[in-house]
C-alpha cells in the first residue's frame, strides 16, 4: 500500500505540474508550436493533439488522487498503466526526436527554453519505472496500513515528485561544474 501511494503522489505531482503548465494561454502555445519541429504531428492535428495530451494528464491525476482517496489500490492499476503508457510516447517522441538531430526547446511543463536531450530521456524513463512500479504494487499490496507510514509515503511521493519536475535544472548545476584536473 505504502509503495502505491509514494508511486501515485509522485505520478499525481509530475502530471499536474505538467498540465497546469501547458493549460491555457502562453504555456499551451509554446506546447502546441513545440510539436512542430519535432515533425511527429501534421500542423492542423496539433492543437487537437495538444489538448488531448493536457486532457489525459489531468484525468491521470484525479484518477491517482481519487483512487489513492478511496484506497482503491486494485483500481489504480489501469491508472498507472495509463500513466505508462503516455509515458513510454513521450520518450519515444523524444527519442525520435533527438535521433533526427533536433533539439526544440523541452515544454514538458509548460514554457521553457531547455532543448531536449538525454536529461528528458533519462527522467521519462524515470518516471516510467515508477509507473509501472506503482502498476505491480498496486495489485499486490495489501489494503491495510498505519496513518504514520501513509504520511512517509506521501513525503517520499512528493520528494521524488519534485525532483522528476526539477530534473532539468538538477542536471544543469552538475553540468556547469568543472571537472578536477588530476595532476
Amino acid at each position: 500500500m505504502y509503495l502505491s501511494i509514494a508511486c501515485a503522489v509522485a505520478l499525481a505531482l509530475v502530471f499536474g505540474i505538467s498540465a497546469a503548465g501547458k493549460f491555457g494561454g502562453e504555456g499551451f502555445r509554446s506546447f502546441v508550436a513545440s510539436a512542430g519541429p519535432l515533425r511527429l504531428i501534421l500542423r492542423a492535428q496539433r492543437a487537437i493533439v495538444a489538448r488531448m495530451v493536457v486532457a489525459v494528464e489531468f484525468f491521470i491525476v484525479a484518477a491517482l488522487i481519487t483512487g489513492s482517496a478511496v484506497r482503491s489500490w486494485s483500481a489504480l492499476f489501469p491508472v498507472f498503466t495509463g500513466a505508462a503508457a503516455l509515458l513510454a510516447v513521450f520518450t519515444a517522441a523524444i527519442t525520435l526526436s533527438l535521433s533526427r538531430g533536433e533539439r526544440a526547446p523541452c515544454h514538458c511543463f509548460g514554457r521553457s527554453a531547455a532543448p531536449l536531450g538525454v536529461p528528458q530521456v533519462v527522467r521519462n524513463v524515470l518516471l516510467l519505472g515508477i509507473a509501472l512500479t506503482g502498476s505491480v504494487a498496486s495489485l499486490v499490496e495489501a489494503p491495510h496500513g498505519a496513518l504514520p507510514g501513509t504520511a512517509v509515503a506521501i513525503c517520499a511521493g512528493l520528494v521524488v515528485g519534485f525532483v522528476a519536475v526539477r530534473f532539468d535544472d538538477i542536471v544543469e548545476l552538475f553540468r556547469d561544474v568543472p571537472e578536477l584536473v588530476k595532476e
